[in-house]
């Protein structure tokens, strides 16, 4: 089982490479995974499904995990109703012969709108590190997070017993504060949601903590986070 996603692992550079490219059209993602020569490239199931689409807004405010269903002509869609801005998605898929690398693809939908950056030093000071969505409360905690170190990301759901979601306890999606940056992580314990993860440069992440719970379903409960880089360590 993969536990951790993201552009920096081991990949054999003989095989050719993998592209992905998106448009909105009439409340629907069309997505096509091909590789150089314009081919459908063959996807390995990963977690039950062979397409995990993460949709984020500009400002990380809107998060989005959806499964695009594989059409005939090999590419895939998913519908979903996106308000007008810019959004960055994420193809986090396993190409059976090919290098991929997940980086994220712009998405525009409508009209731009003008929004106002984030000032994260701010929001990770006022950020709480237990939340509560339709009735579920989450706990996050962790130790001092530092570029390159591996840490332990815990989360105490409070007495809940979450059910399996896409064969895994939980799942955890970090961006960077650009939005650029992307790693998806699943427990590295079976019966605890404790998450093993590298942040590979200082600075601020905005983290999803998705978890399936029997009586409202999935919830994705966020949470933002300071790296330090090594030299700042005492």
């Amino acid at each position: 089982m993969k536990h951790e996603h993201h552009s920096h692992h081991k990949m054999n550079y003989k095989l050719p490479s993998v592209y992905v490219n998106a448009v909105y059209r009439s409340d629907r993602i069309l997505i096509q995974v091909r590789d150089a020569k314009d081919m459908t490239v063959e996807l390995l199931k990963d977690h039950e499904k062979s397409l995990h689409l993460i949709i984020v807004s500009a400002d990380l405010e809107t998060f989005l995990h959806v499964h695009p269903i594989e059409t005939i002509s090999g590419d895939f869609e998913v519908k979903v109703n996106l308000p007008s801005g810019r959004y960055f998605l994420f193809a986090d898929i396993s190409p059976i012969k090919g290098i991929y690398v997940i980086e994220p693809v712009l998405l525009m939908v409508g009209e731009e709108t003008e929004s106002i950056a984030n000032d994260f030093s701010k929001l990770v000071k006022s950020d709480r590190p237990t939340k509560e969505i339709q009735g579920k409360t989450v706990t996050f905690q962790h130790p001092k997070l530092t570029a390159g170190e591996p840490a332990t990301l815990s989360f105490d759901l409070n007495g809940e017993s979450p059910l399996l979601y896409l064969g895994a306890l939980g799942h955890v999606v970090v961006l960077d504060e650009q939005g650029k940056r992307f790693i998806h992580v699943h427990p590295s314990s079976k019966d605890h949601p404790i998450f093993q993860v590298r942040f590979p440069s200082a600075g601020f992440y905005k983290l999803w903590a998705e978890f399936h719970f029997a009586d409202t379903g999935v919830l994705a409960f966020p949470f933002i986070v300071e790296v330090t880089d090594q030299g700042s360590l005492r």
